[in-house]
């Protein structure tokens, strides 16, 4: 059985809201959920097993993130060449469908059309994580269910009734549910990786960022590296995460380029890091001079498992065409609200 405690984990490639169904049909028991659930959590209700099950196994149409970002092709001896693609990461906020992903589906066993296990073998994603809602009759048959993997956990219905605990269930699993495209990119990543993602103190930095500002949704950047975060509203920041060979890299390309004595030496004892946006001094000409003091923003040090530089750029310039109107979290809110 799953316990509802939280866990450091190690962050994700990317992490954005996504959606959580449950299905009881105890009328009573929705209603009453219906009217606690916070209003920041997207999630579907449903009495009845069939428009349920419909909604599950109703096709978006683009595939996961993680399909996405590789590719295949034939190489000259016949064997594959794989080709990973991090600009796709970025690339996702401005896919509103995001945030229709079910992550997680809390389905009672005992319905009287569909029980919990005929309604699990009828999903058809492999990735939500399935949770069994049991009372005590049918506890001994979600542990046989569980130990054989055909579950991944289940939760006695005494609990379900507690909305804290129901949601600390649902926040684990969510959790989970990332975890499972982290071991998939983990291998390619590994190839170069991005080393914040393995360290726990920048996992907890980003944790305690995201609360302290709001924030929603992240997703793994390059040039400089770090993640971009997004709040409900669709408003951004950008967080730059500059180990000692990316900020010698930044210092040396402010030296080759003349930099302003106050950007080199910021660079050099770490009180600013660049975020450059991919532009360069070479794209300037005659007596137009490179805007260094608008790529450069305050940074201070973290110590992990190296000493980290870490600067936080706001509502930064990107090339990504983004519209908050309709692909932000709270959009969808929104439209869960009108359905």
């Amino acid at each position: 059985m799953s316990a509802a405690p939280s866990r450091p984990f190690r962050l994700a490639p990317y992490y954005h809201p996504t959606t959580f169904c449950i299905v009881d049909d105890n009328e009573r028991f929705l209603r009453s959920l219906l009217l606690e659930m916070p209003t920041h959590l997207a999630f579907r209700a449903f009495s009845h097993p069939e428009p349920a099950l419909e909604y599950v196994n109703e096709p978006i149409e683009l595939k996961p993130l993680v399909d996405r970002c590789f590719s295949f092709e034939r190489g000259i001896r016949g064997g594959a060449v794989i080709h990973f693609d991090l600009g796709l990461i970025e690339q996702e906020i401005s896919n509103p469908q995001r945030f229709r992903r079910l992550s997680v589906a809390l389905i009672d066993y005992a319905m009287p059309s569909i029980n919990g296990l005929q309604f699990f073998e009828s999903m058809r994603d492999p990735y939500t994580r399935k949770a069994m809602i049991t009372g005590v009759a049918d506890e001994k048959f979600a542990v046989k269910l569980f130990n054989a993997g055909l579950i991944h956990h289940f939760i006695q219905k005494q609990k379900a009734n507690d909305l804290d605990s129901l949601l600390g269930y649902v926040a684990d699993m969510q959790q989970e549910y990332f975890q499972q495209y982290l071991a998939r990119l983990r291998y390619t990543l590994e190839l170069d990786p991005p080393g914040f993602l393995a360290d726990p103190v920048i996992a907890q930095y980003v944790a305690q960022l995201m609360a302290e500002e709001r924030l929603v949704e992240y997703y793994l950047v390059d040039d400089p590296p770090g993640l971009l975060l997004l709040r409900s509203n669709g408003s951004v920041i950008r967080l730059i995460l500059l180990d000692p060979p990316a900020r010698q890299a930044q210092l040396d390309f402010a030296r080759r380029y003349e930099a302003p004595a106050f950007i080199e030496q910021g660079f050099e004892n770490g009180n600013l890091v660049g975020f450059f946006n991919g532009d360069s001094p070479v794209n300037y000409h005659g007596s137009e001079a490179f805007p260094w003091p608008e790529y450069a923003v305050p940074a201070t040090p973290l110590a992990g498992s190296v000493l980290w530089q870490v600067g936080l750029a706001r509502d930064p310039p990107m090339d990504i065409d983004f519209d908050p109107t309709v692909s932000s979290y709270d959009a969808y809110l929104a439209s869960l609200r009108r359905n």
